[in-house]
């Protein structure tokens, strides 16, 4: 088989339910130069390792590795080190490429040799938008924005070089944002080789993100949550500081810094396995202490940046805390009484906006 163009990375675990749809989205992809699939079975204990054997029987396009379960980064990492193409995608086994996602991205690429080509997703399955390379070009300054736009933190709604992304991999000992990590890198490589270059966004959402199969924090719990995204967090904050991204970004940044590390805080009382209640707040006390969040709130103090999670993390009170994370995850409107009673206690010192 001819080198492709455009190489689609699998990683797959139990994905007995979704793979063929999977698979099936990538192969039917019309691309000048051709796509090849590598599905990386990292041990799945139920019958996608068969599945991914069949597909191979039978379209020479697709390679299979299998692996002791080892985590999905090490799947990925294994896979891209066995891409052969000029460009690589990522993809879940639980998520599908729309029809014409691969060469509209291409097409994005060749209208920008230089640029980073990104998209947006859908989460509908039967989404009537049609895949086109229309793309709006973004600056070295956006990678703030990327992020509050729900664009950076995954690996795949993005087109890679495959010769740089093979120079960096993905954190294994990570259980939680290492995808995050990887871009970053990723985009650090890119300043090194590429100076100058700018972000691409195709308009058209060209992947179908399942949602409902994903662990997120509604619906897993990561008992060492708020030790690691202060560490993502921080090398974000580096990166978008190098890239002079605006103030105005910086705030809304840091903002939403503080809702996920508040709301991490809330699911430790919620669901930490520590068999005593006052083992619970004792860890989501210390996790309060945290010198990375003292430093955020005194970041957000000189931006005169407001949040309804502030007075709760400046207070230290777990239980405020967990009151108003609990009224915002339920849809009670004491969460909007007790974001505004904050709001009013600073006196209008900081910004809602």
């Amino acid at each position: 088989m001819n080198r492709p163009a455009v190489c689609v990375v699998v990683p797959v675990y139990r994905a007995e339910a979704t793979l063929d749809r999977c698979v099936q989205s990538v192969l039917s992809q019309k691309v000048a130069g051709g796509v090849g699939c590598v599905l990386v079975d990292d041990g799945s204990p139920d019958a996608s390792g068969a599945l991914c054997d069949a597909w191979a029987a039978r379209d020479p396009r697709v390679r299979v590795i299998h692996q002791e379960d080892r985590g999905v980064s090490s799947a990925r990492n294994a896979g891209m080190a066995a891409a052969d193409s000029e460009f690589l995608v990522f993809l879940d086994s639980d998520d599908a490429l729309r029809p014409g996602a691969l060469q509209a991205a291409l097409q994005a690429q060749q209208a920008a040799p230089g640029d980073f080509v990104l998209w947006h997703y859908t989460t509908g399955e039967a989404d009537p938008a049609v895949a086109a390379p229309d793309a709006d070009p973004r600056p070295p300054q956006g990678l703030a924005r990327l992020w509050l736009d729900c664009l950076l933190a995954m690996p795949w709604n993005k087109l890679y070089h495959t010769a740089l992304a093979q120079q960096i991999r993905f954190n294994e000992s990570y259980t939680l944002g290492e995808d995050l990590q990887f871009v970053l890198d990723y985009i650090a490589l890119l300043q090194r080789q590429r100076p100058g270059f700018s972000y691409r966004v195709v308009r058209s959402p060209l992947t179908y993100y399942n949602c409902s199969q994903t662990g997120t924090l509604s619906t897993r719990y990561h008992a060492n949550y708020c030790e690691i995204w202060p560490q993502h967090f921080s090398k974000l904050n580096a990166a978008c500081l190098a890239a002079q991204c605006p103030a105005e970004d910086l705030r809304l940044l840091h903002r939403a810094e503080l809702t996920v590390y508040a709301e991490g805080v809330a699911d430790i009382l919620r669901r930490d396995p520590a068999p005593l209640d006052g083992l619970k707040r004792d860890k989501a006390a210390a996790a309060l202490r945290a010198p990375w969040l003292q430093t955020l709130l005194e970041q957000m103090r000189a931006e005169r940046c407001y949040s309804a999670y502030y007075l709760p993390c400046r207070w230290r009170s777990t239980r405020l805390l967990y009151t108003m994370a609990e009224a915002k995850r339920t849809g009670s409107p004491l969460y909007g009484k007790l974001d505004w009673a904050g709001y009013y206690l600073l006196l209008g010192r900081l910004r809602r906006d």
